[in-house]
């Protein structure tokens, strides 16, 4: 009979809930999530590269991450030569981050909520990567989130998000709601999902699976789904324009097919009184 381990903390608690060590594991797969198997490290390069694409970044742009995670986006900007702070909730995942940076002097985390940042105007993008978005109980939380990345951006700054919930693959069956992945680790990924479209949440938990045979079963999550329709009225609720979204980091237009989701909108320049 297989042993299984659960644990009992909420979901982004430090210690044990489906943020933390236990997600950094997780992330590391063999495969990756793509229909072409792409590692960790290829994954990172390919995703900094179309953010960079994307948003038009310049060399010295102050870039935010947020959440930031265990720092692999935000130390592959810095590394770049972008000046990049890294918000994120979690302990657990801030300590690798500043572990795995702490030769470069122009990325620095932050622990904050991101639905009460307290940026304002102080950065030319603000990036939130990799299914980052969504994770609050309500749209209004999810609204605030939007506004604070508003908020913190300059004039003509843009923002972009990224995910790989995009809801027609959903609705065809093509999007992967259970699949086992192998991990860097030895472990294995096992992720079952479930999703009610007409509340348009997802459901889901991640178990890691041992040689021997044990589980350790991760705290649940559940979070919002938005198509790109109810993303753009979000995104100009909060006072952007320009919204676009993209189906790949090549900048490819989105189709109900694409397996990512990438939206890019810009804060406009105030108006020049006459």
């Amino acid at each position: 009979m297989e042993e299984v381990t659960k644990l009992q903390k909420a979901w982004f608690e430090d210690g044990g809930g489906f943020f933390g060590r236990y997600y950094i594991e997780g992330d590391n797969s063999i495969e990756g999530y793509l229909h072409n198997p792409m590692t960790l490290e290829e994954r990172t390069k390919r995703e900094i590269d179309g953010v960079v694409k994307l948003l038009d970044l310049r060399p010295g742009d102050r870039v935010l991450d947020c959440p930031c995670g265990y720092g692999r986006h935000s130390a592959e900007l810095a590394t770049r030569g972008f000046d990049v702070v890294g918000c994120d909730i979690n302990r657990e995942m801030l300590e690798p981050a500043l572990n795995s940076t702490r030769d470069l002097s122009n990325v620095r985390f932050v622990r904050e909520n991101m639905v009460r940042l307290g940026f304002t105007e102080e950065f030319d993008a603000v990036v939130n990567l990799f299914f980052s978005f969504g994770f609050f109980d309500s749209d209004e939380e999810n609204d605030r989130v939007l506004q604070n990345f508003y908020r913190a951006l300059r004039p003509g700054g843009r923002f972009i998000m990224h995910t790989d919930i995009n809801v027609p693959r959903i609705v065809n069956g093509t999007y992967k709601l259970r699949e086992t992945r192998r991990l860097k680790s030895g472990r294995q990924l096992e992720i079952s999902e479930t999703c009610d479209l007409q509340n348009k949440r997802l459901e889901g938990r991640w178990s890691l699976l041992s040689p021997d045979g044990s589980k350790q079963e991760l705290t649940p999550y559940t979070a919002a789904i938005y198509t790109i329709e109810d993303f753009t009225e979000m995104c100009e609720k909060a006072g952007f324009r320009k919204v676009r979204g993209y189906g790949d980091w090549m900048g490819t237009p989105l189709t109900p097919d694409s397996e990512d989701m990438i939206i890019v909108a810009e804060k406009p320049y105030r108006a020049i009184s006459a």
